[in-house]
């Protein structure tokens, strides 16, 4: 049972998830590394705020049907609830690991995540809590990879 990596009380959260996609989906000899969230900020969003009963549980489902995470092997994106949408990609494959911070993304440390790989392939992540961290993560589980495996 793998035991994701702590850095932050916000992003990389020691879990046991048993039932999560990327554990499932995990290859033999693949561990998790790290999870990630979105952030909590997104709550309070204006317009979130005045159509709170209907806004907050569509918020809390959203964040419940999603997945992130890196592996020791790849980046996971899971999204969905009955249909599943994933992105996926190596760690050797990744080019570029990009963040987008607007001006309150950089006082409360969230923002946007990019990462792009060989040819046409990117995946546009918005709205990560400790989005720093979610990069340090990514960067150094794809160095640790790529000094495996050169």
């Amino acid at each position: 049972m793998p035991v994701d990596l702590i850095r932050n009380s916000d992003i990389l959260k020691v879990e046991r998830k048993t039932m999560s996609y990327i554990n499932k989906t995990n290859i033999a000899g693949e561990t998790t590394i790290a999870t990630f969230s979105f952030t909590k900020l997104e709550y309070l969003h204006p317009i979130r705020v005045l159509l709170f009963p209907i806004a907050y549980p569509l918020l809390w489902f959203r964040r419940w049907c999603c997945n992130m995470g890196v592996t020791n092997n790849r980046f996971v994106w899971k999204e969905g609830f009955i249909s599943r949408d994933t992105w996926e990609i190596r760690l050797d494959a990744i080019e570029g690991v990009d963040i987008r911070n607007t001006f309150f993304g950089r006082i409360f440390g969230y923002g946007a995540l990019k990462i792009s790989g060989r040819g046409d392939k990117k995946i546009d992540i918005p709205a990560l809590a400790n989005i720093v961290e979610v990069k340090k993560a990514v960067e150094a589980a794809r160095i640790e990879f790529l000094g495996k495996h050169s």
